[in-house]
């Protein structure tokens, strides 16, 4: 058995955040170990609240699951504060915690910010340093590098920059127009995956699925390249099987699994 630490802030209405991860590990065969950030009171169409987990008590989730389970690979997700990314990060370097995939959650997809403004140059600086691959999708790759990232130039620029911050980089290019392109740049070379776009609404939790079937690609011995293809293809079935889920945009189904890829 292979073991995936997520340590993500909770999605109420069960569509994205550890509780899309956890379904996502679980599918893929792997045991999904928590470590909760943050709680939000959320539905389909917004985030009404947000309480932040004491940055001490997410610390003391991950020491207690480590020194009885210790995992393959761990992804990160919400984290919120500035506190709770340098605990984290500490953590990281304490455990020395393998194939640390972070997706950089900004902001919810209906606005709502999930990382304090004030954090973000803590994570570039601080967690962004000891990840072994970072998922931004193109709003996110502007926001840790500044600029605009529209087209697949853009990503590639993006790519480079955001390399020099220390992790390999997979951005994800489910907004781009026309088909879409996940990009990965290993400081080496480029590697494109590509998929002609599924048209639906039900795309919430698209980001905590693919960065989670990641981390447990990897925790499977994947390597890296093989690790981000299959998460792709993964991903792309978890979104033409998603459903509604509320009055707004519906949540993808990461349970329903192509059993032929593995």
């Amino acid at each position: 058995m292979k073991y995936v630490l997520t340590i993500a802030g909770s999605d109420s209405s069960g569509g994205a955040g550890i509780q899309a991860d956890i379904k996502t590990i679980t599918s893929l065969g792997a045991h999904a170990l928590t470590a909760i950030t943050a709680l939000t009171a959320q539905n389909s169409l917004g985030v009404a609240a947000i309480k932040s987990v004491p940055a001490r008590f997410i610390s003391n989730q991950i020491e207690t699951v480590v020194q009885d389970i210790f995992p393959n690979a761990v992804k990160i997700g919400m984290l919120f504060t500035g506190a709770a990314i340098r605990r984290v990060a500490r953590d990281i370097k304490k455990y020395g915690l393998p194939w640390v995939v972070l997706d950089p959650v900004f902001r919810a997809s209906t606005g709502k910010a999930l990382l304090e403004s004030t954090a973000v140059t803590c994570l570039r600086e601080v967690l962004l340093p000891l990840t072994n691959v970072v998922t931004p999708n193109l709003e996110e790759a502007g926001i840790l590098t500044g600029k605009r990232v529209r087209t697949l130039s853009d990503m590639k620029k993006a790519c480079t920059v955001i390399k020099e911050m220390g992790p390999s980089v997979v951005i994800t290019g489910g907004h781009l127009k026309g088909d879409c392109v996940d990009l990965l740049y290993t400081g080496e070379e480029f590697h494109s995956f590509y998929g002609e776009r599924i048209k639906t609404d039900h795309t919430h939790g698209t980001g905590c699925v693919f960065s989670s079937a990641l981390a447990t690609f990897l925790a499977m011995d994947c390597g890296l390249e093989r690790a981000v293809s299959e998460a792709h293809h993964f991903t792309r079935h978890a979104i033409a099987k998603g459903y509604p889920c509320g009055r707004g945009p519906g949540v993808v189904r990461p349970l329903m699994r192509e059993k032929a890829r593995r």
